[in-house]
């Protein structure tokens, strides 16, 4: 993991920790807010990771660079491919 991607995390689960940004919901109990941030944390960092890696390394991630991936270390170690 890189430092860019680190700080994000960071800056995420601080806007995201209850009463900085918002607090949902407003009359819930500590468990239940904090239960409810937890999700949201989780959701708005399923949809932007991926962005924000591939902005914090320069590459892609997709299939196509993982079968290269995977093809490259086929090709230098030999005694691991299927007969």
């Amino acid at each position: 993991m890189n430092w860019f991607f680190t700080i994000y995390i960071a800056i995420l689960f601080f806007i995201l920790t209850p009463s900085v940004l918002l607090r949902l919901p407003p009359k819930g109990n500590k468990y239940v807010v904090a239960l409810v941030h937890a999700i949201v944390f989780a959701v708005i960092f399923h949809f932007t990771f991926k962005f924000v890696w591939e902005r914090s390394v320069g590459i892609p991630t997709n299939m196509k660079i993982n079968r290269e991936i995977r093809h490259e270390r086929r090709e230098q170690h030999p005694q691991h491919q299927q007969q």
